[in-house]
């Protein structure tokens, strides 16, 4: 059963990959229709304590016609001590098509790794419908909603007896970006995905000024939240980043 549901989601993916490759070549390439971040944080602390961590992000989204694409990736490595304290990757993709000024439909993939959180890993995919509740020169409020599939994996086995956990999701998401000033942007990202197994929401504060040209630098802080957990895993991680941006 377990590899008839993963053979579903590798079909969704696959649809969803299909997708975004027909929104790509539904017109002329074009180099400036890209546009986001790569950002990079590194901090080192050597006296009493040893302590080094590196983060590295990129952001990447594509406009063309009614399309959307939007790309993200992640990886964060700490060490205490000579000690591996922290060790997370993930990976998203999401296509939207608007049919009409504010409102849209979309696809969402995403797959996630910590060491530490308990879990081998953790992989989405979702899809329905989005509606932008304010748009403005400065401000933009987006909203979406829809239903979705997801498959974790415990590293120790769940409350349930079982190392692997497939079940329906609700997801839910929303995204408010303002203009502070001509050089400072605010971001504030909010994510629920619920299950009967497991519910996971995410919030990301941040806020990123411009230095010169398209170098910046970015302060952002996460919350993420596992409802079930294995045993010695606490339900919520917390990240406070500095990072240096380099947009293009």
């Amino acid at each position: 059963m377990t590899n008839i549901k993963t053979s579903k989601v590798a079909a969704l993916a696959a649809l969803l990959g299909t997708s975004t490759a027909f929104a790509q070549t539904n017109q002329p390439d074009q180099a400036d229709l890209w546009n986001g971040d790569v950002e990079f944080g590194y901090f080192q602390l050597e006296g009493n304590s040893e302590e080094s961590s590196v983060i590295a992000k990129t952001d990447a989204k594509r406009v063309n016609g009614q399309w959307t694409y939007d790309i993200a990736a992640e990886a964060q490595n700490s060490e205490a001590a000579g000690v591996r304290s922290a060790e997370k990757y993930a990976l998203s993709n999401r296509l939207a098509y608007d049919f009409s000024e504010f409102n849209y439909s979309f696809g969402y993939a995403s797959a996630n790794k910590d060491r530490f959180s308990g879990y081998v890993y953790q992989a989405t995919i979702a899809g329905g419908y989005g509606r932008r509740l304010l748009k403005t020169p400065k401000m933009t409020w987006d909203a979406e909603i829809g239903p979705g599939f997801r498959i974790s994996e415990f590293e120790n086995g769940s409350a349930a007896g079982d190392g692997q956990v497939s079940e329906a999701i609700l997801h839910l998401s929303t995204e408010f970006k303002a203009a502070v000033s001509e050089t400072a942007t605010f971001v504030q990202k909010l994510s629920a995905e619920a299950g009967d197994e497991n519910t996971v929401t995410k919030s990301v504060t941040s806020l990123k000024t411009k230095i010169v040209g398209g170098l910046g630098l970015k302060l952002s802080y996460t919350m993420t939240y596992n409802e079930t957990v294995p045993t010695g895993t606490v339900h919520m991680d917390r990240e406070t980043a500095v990072t240096l941006v380099y947009n293009f």
